[in-house]
């Protein structure tokens, strides 16, 4: 299929009491440009003022341009067999129409907008008028109400909207393959296998048919691609909760490392938090994480420890440029002070005492302790619940029970799931305090 891209500059008001005074026509597939035809028009009436500022097209440049029924064969010939697409289709096309009634001749043609096509595929944009929408998108718009450079921009916002309309189809059809439609929004762990049963792909997520629905959507990376080239079936495990679920993950990829996750298995979670007491005013920092890295709490990505370290300085009204969120060479307080919320530790308002208290007071809710107890939270249904066991702080194990089991150690233990307690499994200890989702009973 073939698609006529059309823009006109007019006189002003509606097709009725306007005339054209200018058309760019582009033909393209929807992929790529096939064609393109630009002509000022002669509109055998005066150009209003206002339209002359609007456009810059004044009387003067259209006097020598043909009239419309002298092109009207020619832009007939781009225009027929093909959809006829424009921004705000019906003035574009109204106005056309139009003309050729003007000249004794019933034009159609299907039609496209690519206003309604944009609210559809890009919503919750601020505005969808083509100056607006371009500058949303990315798209470049140089001499905006000329009609040749306004076709340009809507061609190429077409071409993004076909291809995202192309992407939603492919989509649709793997999800239905796939049975994306059954997978639980609950918490679990789930497993690609591809064509030969293999594992090709561990993830966890608290809401599995929304994730595997991001990742059957990832055309953007290598990894996404492989992986969207090579599914053929989706497992998955509930688990009740984020905790058990990161915990059977990390078992789940060292078990049977698949070939997607290999980072994950050098560690599972490469950044964390550290408290630099270096410093007069104690401050976070974001590391990457090694075997002999001392964190207070880790995580899986440096854009979810920054939102975390941005949490933090929220609930504990610390400074954001003490702890390295604004520039610390920049002379003067933060921007939290002059909203008040920043006590001035910025331009040593505050004494360290103070400060330095609040910082305590997060490293002993979060940092490493050498806590025993048995954790319980939600299990994968309603009649079990999920434990952890904890001894002198470390991780000694994981699983579930029934709801109404006895909570004894030695019993708790034979029931756990075997696994190698490295620095994985403890982090996501830190994670389980951080989620607050399990309940601490004492160990009987």
């Amino acid at each position: 299929m073939e698609y006529a891209i059309v823009d006109i500059e007019t006189t002003g008001g509606t097709p009725i009491n306007s005339k054209i005074t200018e058309i760019a026509i582009i033909i393209t597939d929807g992929q790529k440009v096939l064609e393109e035809y630009e002509t000022l028009i002669n509109p055998e009436c005066r150009i209003p003022y206002n339209i002359t500022r609007l456009t810059g097209i004044d009387d003067a440049m259209v006097a020598g341009a043909p009239k419309f029924f002298e092109v009207a064969k020619t832009i007939l010939e781009y225009l027929k067999g093909r959809t006829f697409v424009a921004h705000n289709v019906n003035f574009d096309y109204g106005h056309i129409k139009r003309e050729y009634n003007d000249l004794g001749f019933e034009f159609s043609a299907s039609k496209l907008c690519t206003v309604r096509m944009s609210r559809k595929v890009f919503p919750g944009l601020p505005s969808y008028s083509l100056g607006k929408l371009s500058k949303s998108l990315g798209v470049e718009l140089t001499r905006h109400h000329r009609a040749m450079a306004d076709t340009l921009a809507t061609t190429e916002i077409f071409h993004m909207i076909m291809e995202k309309d192309k992407e939603a189809e492919a989509l649709d059809v793997l999800s239905m393959k796939l049975c994306v439609d059954k997978l639980p929004n609950k918490p679990g762990v789930y497993y690609f296998l591809d064509f030969d049963g293999n594992i090709i792909y561990i993830g966890k997520s608290i809401s599995i048919k929304k994730r595997v629905q991001s990742h059957l959507s990832n055309y953007k990376t290598p990894k996404g691609l492989k992986i969207i080239e090579n599914v053929c079936t989706i497992e998955y495990e509930l688990t009740g909760n984020e905790t058990m679920a990161l915990l059977y993950e990390n078992m789940a990829i060292k078990t049977h490392k698949p070939k997607h996750n290999r980072r994950q298995m050098k560690t599972k979670f490469p950044f964390g938090i550290q408290i630099n007491k270096v410093t007069d005013y104690h401050a976070l920092e974001v590391v990457s994480v090694n075997q002999d890295t001392n964190t207070v709490m880790d995580f899986t990505s440096r854009r979810e420890a920054i939102g975390f370290m941005k949490k933090t300085i929220d609930d504990y009204e610390l400074c954001q440029k003490i702890n390295g969120l604004e520039n610390q060479n920049r002379v003067g307080s933060c921007f939290r002070y002059q909203l008040h919320n920043c006590h001035g530790a910025c331009i040593q308002e505050e004494s360290t005492d103070d400060y330095n208290l609040r910082i305590e007071k997060f490293e002993e809710k979060y940092g490493s302790t050498n806590e025993d107890g048995i954790f319980i939270s939600k299990g994968r249904k309603a009649s079990e619940k999920s434990f952890v066991i904890l001894e002198n702080g470390t991780l000694t194990g994981f699983g579930f029970i029934p709801k109404k089991a006895q909570l004894n150690l030695g019993s708790l233990k034979l029931m756990s799931e075997v696994f190698n307690p490295d620095k994985d499994y403890q982090r996501v200890v830190k994670t389980m305090r951080r989620n607050g989702n399990f309940e601490k009973v004492v160990i009987g």
